[in-house]
């Protein structure tokens, strides 16, 4: 079982907050974060099945609805985002810690995901959905970035962060103007290597 006061240590731990990057972490630490990096990409998994589900089973029902399955709809895709934010996030800061060591198995699995995908995209939905509120009103740190333009074949639409789009015709399946299908696909494929590498560092850390 973990050690007592580890993980609050590491996310009390202000210099942490500050420079995330820079900040070398020790054995606890660095066994704390494989460990919850292996979680969140577990918990992409779970989380786009529940949204998946609860998406199918919307069919233009409303929130003041007897079965009310339009009001879970939002916080599922909330959840969603928020896991594959946290599991991207969680995974950069484990492949610089592991490239101190010269280690590049998790740059392999990044740049995987980022070839096709902007690593810029989907912090901003994960940012925007988070401070809705915000862009509602128009005042959203990056409001000018909060309207996209996609198109694919000859689609062309118009989204924002707060979209989820769905053409079955082309294929395209967006969450604000991120393609969540092809999204989900890559790293489904990456996931037994981060899991791998997870396992290894936490048990080599821990004790």
């Amino acid at each position: 079982m973990p050690k007592p006061g580890l993980i609050e240590n590491y996310w009390m731990d202000e210099a942490m907050h500050k420079n995330v990057e820079d900040h070398e972490l020790s054995r606890g630490q660095l066994c704390y974060l494989a460990h919850h990096t292996c979680q969140w990409w577990n918990a992409v998994f779970i989380q786009a099945k529940r949204f998946i589900t609860v998406f199918e089973q919307n069919c233009g029902s409303e929130p003041w609805d007897a079965d009310g399955d339009e009001m879970a709809f939002l916080p599922e895709r909330m959840f969603l985002i928020t896991a594959i934010n946290h599991a991207l996030e969680y995974t950069q800061k484990l492949n610089i810690e592991l490239q101190r060591s010269q280690n590049f198995t998790l740059q392999n699995v990044l740049d995987e995901v980022f070839s096709s995908i902007s690593k810029e995209d989907i912090k901003n939905l994960r940012d925007m959905n988070e401070h809705s509120l915000d862009y509602l009103v128009g005042e959203g740190h990056h409001q000018n970035q909060f309207i996209s333009r996609v198109e694919k074949e000859n689609i062309r639409i118009e989204t924002s962060a707060a979209v989820t789009f769905l053409h079955g015709d082309v294929k395209l399946f967006l969450l604000g103007n991120v393609p969540i299908d092809k999204l989900l696909l890559i790293m489904k494929k990456q996931q037994p290597i981060v899991k791998e590498i997870t396992r290894e560092i936490f048990y080599k850390n821990w004790g």
